[in-house]
């Protein structure tokens, strides 16, 4: 996985302090985020809004920041809805600098606590942003850390959660990838899927943020789009088998998934910036 994918976790959550600053306007509030943000992120923000027009997004530089918004609104959202609902877990793949066991106190709900699982060096780095910055902040559930390359052959996810004390592979589990698959190329972005399949219970639930190339000329001919996209018929074709059912798909622009940040009067819902939500029977 290359160092973008790790500089992006600071990239996201430098936008997602300048969400915070909107203050009364804000869709959220995230106190930890500017900390999070290191010495790279409001660099990596300010030229990734560069590429709107490789997005079919031309003339909208800020589309970026926006769509970090909206899709930290979307997860809180359904987060919260799912708290209520007995879930006894929530793991989080590719937790990057996530904040919201410490800024959600819906968090209480999960029994048997968050499992952040990302790379040991992303791990390291809000581990200890979280220690020396923040002074420790105060999580409303267990909080531990998995280790784990997704690309990796010689581990699943569910062996590195077997060695967790407090997952219970039996019980529902709320499964959140942000900002992940489209990482992890062709092999990668099944192996993932294939491996949340395997560990997830009956009643578990899969929210995944995923980018489908499938009807964008532009991410046709651009270099790893299609390798590390996923299509509405690939994705209900491969969690189908596994047992994945009411599969529900939200692009960004949709009323569900826009909270008035997309310019509807300009541009049609993005494919590339989208998600599904997959119950597991």
């Amino acid at each position: 996985m290359d160092a973008f994918t790790n500089d992006s976790a600071m990239m996201i959550a430098w936008e997602r302090h300048l969400e915070t600053k909107r203050g009364a306007e804000a869709l959220f509030s995230d106190p930890f985020a500017e900390a999070l943000a290191g010495v790279k992120g409001e660099a990596l923000s300010e030229g990734f809004g560069g590429m709107c027009k490789m997005f079919e997004l031309e003339g909208w530089p800020e589309f970026h920041k926006m769509w970090t918004a909206v899709r930290t609104r979307f997860i809180d959202d359904y987060v919260t809805k799912a708290a209520a609902g007995g879930f006894a877990q929530l793991v989080n793949l590719g937790a990057g600098m996530d904040t919201r066991p410490y800024r959600m106190e819906c968090y209480k709900a999960f029994a048997n606590g968050c499992i952040d699982v990302d790379m040991e060096t992303v791990n390291a780095a809000r581990a200890k942003v979280f220690a020396d910055y923040l002074h420790a902040p105060t999580a409303h559930c267990e909080v531990s850390s998995v280790d784990l390359d997704f690309l990796a052959e010689d581990k699943t996810l569910a062996t590195e959660l077997a060695k967790q004390p407090k997952f219970d592979a039996t019980k529902p589990s709320l499964f959140l990838a942000e900002g992940l698959i489209m990482y992890l190329g062709a092999a990668g972005k099944l192996k993932l899927l294939k491996d949340v399949s395997a560990v997830a219970a009956p009643g578990s639930v899969f929210v995944l943020n995923f980018m489908d190339p499938s009807e964008s000329e532009t991410a046709k001919n651009t270099p790893g789009a299609v390798e590390g996209g996923l299509s509405v018929e690939e994705a209900r074709r491969e969690l189908g088998t596994d047992g994945w059912t009411n599969l529900e798909f939200y692009r960004f622009g949709e009323e569900m998934l826009s909270f008035g940040r997309f310019p509807t009067e300009k541009f049609k819902p993005s494919p590339a910036f989208s998600f599904l939500i997959a119950t597991k029977a």
